[in-house]
């Protein structure tokens, strides 16, 4: 009877000390639970422990340490692997992703350096590349090299091909020769040359027809109206070339110079379109380059200065700076109504195997043989203070 007491008590002491090592188990299973969990949460391996993004300067937008990220390059422009501007520089914008902390970024263009990039802490595992290229014509590769702390590298290219064929190139053609005032001649050439003109810029040069608008014998209202339209349809990429031909006025006084719209009248200046207004509109279409050719009388009033441009750059360099400039049929004496000037103009513009023709050059090629065979000297200057830098117009023949 006392053995089997002694057992009794014996298997409830098992009993309890197994039950003691089942809670003491319980709890280290579930403290050691509680420690995978906490590891699992993510920690910020910055020195000042702020978990906000750090703002980088020199165009790098942010800074922000991944745990865990695969290495690469997400590029978000561009977005190709191979893209055609007609600007001459281009604004790319990347992120590299490291699982390492990055030490510098250096950026290339044609296998030559351009520039490197510091990280302003060294924690950073992902930089946001935000910085403009200059580009040369034709293909740029430009590549992006990330090196980490350990000396590892990571590179990405894309190929940016500068091509200003890729540009639009817009002409307004105004040609009046029939006026409502019987007191004002009428003229016999002016839309016959007008159409040779939109005939050789539109199937010679790199004018798309839907981007050439004509107007024949339009009132001031039409001229200014459409002007005024094309402030919002031209951008600073755009390339933009005015003709006009038709009857002209100078006015000594006033020393201002006037085109006769098909409603002027010749006692009534009203609807005389002045210089002034044309060069106010030519200020604020805002083009990569204009150019304006006035064949009428008196159409050297255009220019407050008739320094001809006469910088030898190349076309790239042209190209790349703003211009506004005229070419005129004369300087302010009358012209005939046949003219010399676009039948020189024209045949310079056909004859041409160039594929850039800047509009000096095209002036050049044509001022002697106008002077040779016509009482007039044809004109070429800048038109001051509508935004000049001193590029010029560039013709661009079709392939």
């Amino acid at each position: 009877m006392r053995r089997v007491m002694k057992n009794r008590l014996f298997s409830v002491v098992v009993l309890i000390a197994f039950g003691i090592c089942f809670q003491v188990s319980g709890q280290t299973v579930e403290k050691s639970s509680g420690v995978v969990q906490l590891n699992m949460k993510k920690k910020s391996t910055r020195a000042n422990g702020d978990s906000q993004p750090v703002v980088i300067p020199m165009g790098q937008k942010a800074a922000v340490e991944l745990t865990g990220e695969v290495d690469g390059f997400t590029w978000i422009s561009p977005t190709m692997s191979s893209v055609k501007t007609s600007e001459s520089t281009y604004q790319i914008k990347a992120t590299v992703n490291s699982n390492e902390n990055i030490r510098f970024v250096n950026l290339f263009i044609n296998g030559q350096f351009v520039r490197n990039i510091i990280p302003p802490v060294s924690t950073i595992r992902q930089l946001v590349i935000d910085e403009r290229m200059d580009l040369t014509l034709g293909s740029n590769e430009l590549k992006i090299e990330a090196v980490s702390t350990t000396g590892k590298k990571l590179e990405s290219s894309v190929e940016i091909v500068y091509d200003i064929t890729s540009a639009k190139y817009y002409a307004l053609i105004i040609a009046v020769e029939r006026y409502n005032d019987p007191a004002i001649t009428d003229l016999d050439q002016p839309i016959r040359d007008a159409n040779r003109f939109y005939n050789v810029i539109s199937s010679d040069y790199i004018f798309e027809k839907e981007n050439i608008i004509f107007l024949k014998n339009p009132a001031k209202a039409d001229i200014i109206g459409t002007l005024h339209k094309m402030r919002n349809q031209v951008t600073p990429k755009d390339n933009l070339l005015i003709y006009y031909a038709g009857h002209g006025y100078w006015d000594e006084e006033m020393t201002t110079g006037y085109w006769l719209p098909r409603d002027a009248s010749r006692d009534n200046p009203v609807n005389w379109l002045p210089n002034t207004d044309l060069t106010n509109y030519l200020n604020v279409l805002n083009t990569k380059h204009t150019l304006l050719i006035a064949d009428a009388c008196f159409s050297g009033g255009i220019f407050k200065s008739r320094a001809a441009f006469n910088n030898v750059m190349s076309i790239e360099k042209l190209y790349k700076l703003t211009s506004r400039k005229a070419m005129t049929s004369g300087t302010l004496k009358e012209v005939p109504d046949k003219s010399v000037f676009i039948e020189y103009l024209i045949k310079r513009l056909s004859e041409n195997n160039k594929k850039y023709m800047p509009s000096e050059q095209l002036y050049s090629s044509l001022r002697e043989a106008v002077m040779n065979n016509s009482p007039n000297i044809p004109q070429y200057g800048t038109i001051q203070n509508v935004g000049d830098e001193g590029g010029d117009f560039v013709f661009i023949r079709r392939d």
